[in-house]
């Protein structure tokens, strides 16, 4: 099994105080080998009565080159988009970055053009866990800039 991100249990709190229920710790795909995403939560949405399900990769973006952390974090990513849409369809895979990582090389152009052309969601957790997470949904083609 591999070894749990730096920040895991923050994003994981964070994720609980905000009313989801961890279903998964970690989130195992079916495949072979197999692959490993950090979290599945689901919460129930009262209003539609209907469950949102997610799968959450964390990373911590503490090397020395941010550049790298993206490389890894949009490749995993990448290949785990690909099988979460043949093992569970209804979950949506979300990356989770700290603030550093949001406010340094993904709001410049190689970390926004790449989240942008690729659609990722991500949710920006602090390192403290005391903040509440921001969820950024990816921009679609027809808003403008």
């Amino acid at each position: 099994m591999s070894r749990k991100d730096t920040y895991h249990d923050v994003v994981k709190h964070l994720l609980t105080q905000e009313g989801w229920t961890v279903t998964h710790d970690p989130y195992i795909f079916g495949t072979d080998p197999r692959l490993i995403a950090d979290l599945g939560a689901e919460r129930v949405i009262a209003a539609e009565r209907r469950c949102e399900k997610i799968v959450v990769e964390i990373k911590s973006f503490l090397r020395t080159s941010q550049v790298v952390d993206l490389e890894d974090a949009v490749g995993k990513y990448s290949v785990y988009n690909i099988f979460l849409k043949q093992q569970e369809p209804d979950r949506t895979l979300w990356l989770a970055v700290p603030l550093h990582a949001a406010e340094n090389i993904l709001s410049r152009e190689v970390g926004r053009v790449t989240l942008e052309t690729m659609k990722i969601p991500v949710i920006v957790y602090s390192l403290t866990g005391e903040e509440p997470l921001i969820w950024k949904l990816p921009k679609s083609s027809t808003e403008s800039a």
